[in-house]
Formats: C-alpha cells, structure tokens, sequence
C-alpha cells in the first residue's frame, strides 16, 4: 500500500462522524503516560477489525539544509525498505507474526510514523510489537551496521534520483523552493544526494535521540477492542521509554509570509497532463499550526469546496465559455512553521488562442472578486453553508473502519494534541462570518501569491510564445530542486 503519510499534500479536510459500525456513539479515550507518550483509543464496537499506530512530531519540517534527507534514512534503516513495504529479516518477520497487514507510514512534512493493522485478538502483541520496533535499543541497533546504513543510503539516494523524473515531484519541489525560498528543506522528505551521503550514524543517533521519543509521541489504537484491556498493556509496552527535553522547546522561526516578493505566473509543461487539458493553481503561504486562522482556514475549504459553492459558480460563469471549468478544489497543508493552501481547477484548452489568458482569467475571478467580496462582505457565506460546514467536523472517525480512524486521529493530534480532541469542534463551532472575512483580509488581500498552469508538452510548445510574453516562470527538472 503506497504511504499515505509521503504524499506531497496533506489534506486537512475530514468528514468526521461519531457513530460506530452499529450505530452507537464512539467514545475516545485520550491521556498521557508519565513519560509524556500520548494515547488516544477509539473502539469501534462490532467492526470485527483493529488498526494501531506511532507518530512523532517532526519530519521535514524541522530539517536544516545540512541534514535534509535524514528522517528518510531513518526510515530505511528501521524498516529496511519503505515503512509501506517492510523489509528482511526484521521488522518483516514480527509483523508477519502478527499477521498484520496495511502497512502506512514513513517520512511526511510534519511527521514520522508507522500503523497497520491486525486481527482484534493480537493486541497484546501489536502494542509490543509497535514499542519494539522503535525502542532505543532496535535504533541503537540498525545504527551501529555500516553495511545497513550503506545499503539504506543507497536506497535513499535512488529515491532521490526518482524523483528527478516523477512529474509531480517536480511541481511540488519547484513550488516549495518558490514560496519557501528561504528554507525549501523544510517541504523535502527525501533530501539531496550531498546530505544523504554526509550522513553517519552519529549525526542519525542525535536526531532521533531529540524527535523520536515518548514525549514527542503519540500511540494510537481504533477498532474492536476494550479500552480497560489496553491500557495496562500500553503502560506496560512502553515503560521503559525516558522522557527527555522537550524537543520544541525552541520553536521553529516561521517561514515569511508572504512567500513570495511578488505575485508569481509559473508554468510546466508536464507530461501527465492530458492534451488539451491544463490544470491550474493558485497556492499561498498559509497559517501555520497554533495560529488563530488555521480554524478558520478549514472551515472556509469546506465552504468553498461544494461544487454549488459561489466560487464554482463565479468560475463557471467568468472562465472562457469553452474551457468547462471543474469544480475548485482546496488544499491546505499545516505545518508549525511552513503552512500553505491552494485552490486550483482543471480546464479545457482544446481551441483556446491563448491558455495565458486563462490564467490571469482564474487569478482575477478568485482573488480580485471571489475572495475580496468574502473579506469586504459577511454574508458571502450562507447560514446554512456554515451550518453543513461545520456539522461535517466531528471529532470521531466514521464507519467503523479503524484504519481511517487510526490515520484521521494521526492528523487531529498532529494539530492540536490530545486537546485538540476536546476543543477543535468547539472551536469551529465558534467560528462565524467575522473569522472568515478577517482570514481572507490576512491570507488573500495581504498576501502574495504562485499563479500555476499544468499543460502537456505539445500544448506548451505551441503556446510558449503567449507565456513567454506573459512573463511566466518555466518549471522544469533543471531548475525545480533547491539543491541544484
């Protein structure tokens, strides 16, 4: 199963509900061990399923340019592979043990962390197996093979070269190093092949001695089990784990905002895209995680994501009649200290003299009318869009499916921590037009931002002249890695 937690884009958009597979409300369960490891229990009554997982705060977010790439060699070490696909002898053989299967997890922006899942009846064992496979003495371990941190090197590079070829890398590595100029690291789980291989096992050890530990951490268990049984095996499993310094305890210096010094028109000719098709995008540097907008920015992108939505409507209407516009879509990936957010659309540009055109055309619809009406008037929201926005966060997974439970839990504690699970629905609840207008005053009309379009190579050659003209940026593998 590919990773979900390695994807570019870390969507902060839930459709939460707090009702289990039979019907009944869910109660979580959520505290905190001695040694600061934080546990959250979800029980999916009569699911017939169990899912479990470890997080910890930190990814390529807290990398410096002399260390990019690190949390990956981590993760190739301790699984001998990629944590979705675990290698030989171990930890492959203690999971096969347990049977378990589903595996996700690895590197992301904002994190470093495994889950899967597993029969209910082997509980016991998938705590103790979650425990061991990042216990200080497995890590002490792994990091004390040179042939393992060779071979873990070499994959990491050869993850690296890939991404030197993979479209979406490309874009993604090239809007990061735009809006985050400053820092681009800090989006790059995968790092340069100069710090990969300047790594050793010293400069690993003391990486993980600062992030990977208890009080960084969260263990998390949904599915068809009793919350007094879990527990002491929880407590049990995890004893021996010494807290330490808070590793945050010097925050993060906030990337600038805005990311840009002016608007900013980029294009790629990008091989994916369909002939005729063009993709475009608009992405801000966002609020970060802690600020008083991130609520309220979550609670706009499911306003705005409706396809009845008035920008859909507006982007119908004002879009050139024969590009059939798609519903907007908005992301919004949160981070301590390197947030961003994004509203794009796919068009048709079959016939179209001039794609550049579409461009400007989609820039000024959202951001000089759509989002300077949403500042300047506080009913561009309906009652009932904030009504149906907000009853869609509720604090529990949905259906009874524990795996999506364990990943939605993953990404609130992430948030919020464990307080996050008593106060983010009231939080959103709370929200009104006033937060929403004060959010687009701050991020849109007080901010810059990157106009992208996506276009197939055939399509950019025969309109280069019109972007060019226009004054767009190309992207391309050449020049899209902060490393080159």
């Amino acid at each position: 199963m590919k990773s979900k937690f390695i994807a570019p884009i870390l969507y902060i958009l839930f459709t939460l509900a707090s009702l289990s597979a039979n019907g009944t409300e869910s109660p979580l369960t959520a505290y905190t061990l001695d040694n600061g490891l934080d546990v959250v229990l979800l029980p999916l009554s009569g699911s017939g399923e169990l899912s479990m997982g470890i997080v910890f705060r930190g990814g390529a977010e807290v990398q410096t340019s002399a260390n990019a790439g690190y949390f990956s060699l981590l993760e190739q070490l301790l699984f001998r592979g990629r944590a979705s696909e675990p290698g030989e002898p171990e930890p492959a053989g203690a999971l096969e043990a347990l049977e378990a299967s589903a595996f996700d997890g690895g590197v992301g922006s904002d994190r470093f962390g495994f889950a899967f899942s597993l029969s209910p009846g082997f509980l016991d064992q998938g705590v103790n197996t979650l425990s061991y496979l990042f216990s200080g003495l497995r890590l002490e371990t792994a990091l004390a093979d040179p042939s393992a941190l060779e071979e873990a090197k070499n994959a990491a590079i050869a993850r690296q070269e890939a991404a030197k070829s993979d479209p979406a890398e490309i874009y993604e590595y090239a809007l990061a190093k735009k809006l985050f100029s400053s820092a681009p690291w800090r989006l790059d789980a995968i790092g340069s092949e100069k710090t990969l291989k300047e790594a050793s096992s010293t400069s690993l050890k003391a990486l993980s001695s600062r992030w990977l530990v208890p009080n960084n951490a969260a263990i998390l268990v949904a599915g068809d089990f009793e919350v007094e049984a879990a527990k002491p095996l929880i407590s049990s499993a995890f004893a021996s784990w010494k807290k330490i310094d808070d590793p945050w305890k010097t925050p993060l210096g906030a990337l600038p905002k805005p990311g840009v010094t002016r608007p900013t028109l980029m294009v790629y000719p990008d091989p994916t895209q369909r002939i005729g098709y063009a993709a475009l995008e608009m992405r801000y540097r966002g609020p970060d995680i802690g600020s008083p907008r991130s609520a309220a920015i979550r609670l706009w992108a499911q306003m705005l994501s409706q396809s009845d939505s008035r920008l859909a409507k507006a982007l119908a209407k004002g879009m050139p009649k024969t590009s059939a516009s798609s519903t907007p879509k908005v992301r919004y990936q949160a981070a301590r200290s390197s947030s961003w957010f994004s509203l794009s659309t796919t068009i048709v540009i079959q016939g179209m003299a001039n794609p550049a055109d579409a461009v400007l055309a989609f820039k000024e619809i959202v951001r000089g009318t759509e989002m300077y009406a949403m500042k300047t008037n506080p009913g561009y929201f309906s009652d009932i869009e904030y009504k149906n926005a907000k009853a869609s966060f509720e604090p529990f997974p949905n259906h009874g499916n524990s795996q999506l439970a364990v990943s939605h839990l993953m990404d609130l504690w992430l948030l919020d921590g464990i307080k996050g699970f008593q106060t983010g629905k009231k939080t959103i609840q709370a929200l009104g037009s006033k937060d929403i207008t004060s959010f687009a005053d701050e991020y849109f009309m007080k901010n810059l931002e990157i106009v992208s379009i996506r276009l197939n190579p055939e399509d950019y050659a025969a309109k280069k002249k019109n972007f060019d003209n226009y004054g767009f940026e190309l992207i391309s593998p050449q020049n899209a890695f902060w490393w080159k």
